[in-house]
């Protein structure tokens, strides 16, 4: 979180942004788990998809998210499985399954403020309300989070969408097309649906990503 803090204390400092319209955006990036999902996932590949209205310095986004990544001890409290290699030694009370892959996914909004620090070079903070479930497991629960990130964003052809080096030509109607590098933190709280009792588990993940967005003038 230490990251946030000089986009925080510029964000303060510099003028309003002025801008409307709507946007799409994908990213993708590293996760760093922590926590009890951290001690059976420490890190994860995220992507990330969203779809975002942006009034003047405000922006409300709608998105869905994935961390994917490897179980390195099987799933919580859960019973012995068929265990095959040698990593098996380690773990004499529990087996590791042979398909030991899994993923956090899930779905929020966020509420962004916008600054501009320079021609066509934006920073912005903000924070977000989820919810996550483990795809392996039958855990889900509420997230909270807070991020802060950089925007380069310019006119560009809307046949880049069609074919990606045509964005680099001047030809035909134009869309606002933007690139971006986003430092964000969530903590979840996850529950299991098991009939079951189990414990809840926390998670804290720690992600850096990089993305691209297209749009009217965002």
């Amino acid at each position: 979180m230490r990251r946030l803090l000089p986009l925080l204390l510029v964000c303060a400092l510099s003028a309003p942004a002025l801008a409307d319209g709507a946007y799409f955006s994908e990213s993708f990036g590293g996760t760093k788990i922590e926590d009890e999902l951290g001690e059976r996932m420490s890190g994860a590949f995220r992507i990330r998809i969203a779809v975002g209205y942006r009034r003047k310095a405000w922006a409300v986004e709608g998105w869905l998210a994935g961390n994917l990544g490897f179980m390195e001890r099987g799933g919580f409290d859960s019973p012995p499985v068929a265990c095959r290699g040698s990593g098996c030694g380690d773990y004499p009370d529990r087996g590791v399954p042979d398909d030991n892959s899994s993923a956090l996914l899930s779905y929020g909004l966020d509420v962004k403020y916008i600054k501009p620090i320079a021609p066509n070079l934006e920073l912005y903070v903000r924070g977000s309300v989820s919810r996550g479930m483990l795809d392996s497991m039958d855990y889900d629960g509420r997230g909270l989070g807070v991020g802060a990130g950089i925007q380069l964003k310019g006119k560009v052809p809307v046949a880049g969408l069609l074919f990606w080096p045509l964005f680099f030509c001047n030809c035909g109607p134009k869309m606002t097309g933007a690139i971006f590098l986003d430092d964000g933190f969530d903590f979840y709280r996850l529950h299991s649906d098991s009939k079951v009792k189990r414990p809840s588990i926390d998670a804290q993940l720690t992600h850096l990503t990089f993305g691209l967005a297209a749009g009217t003038d965002f």
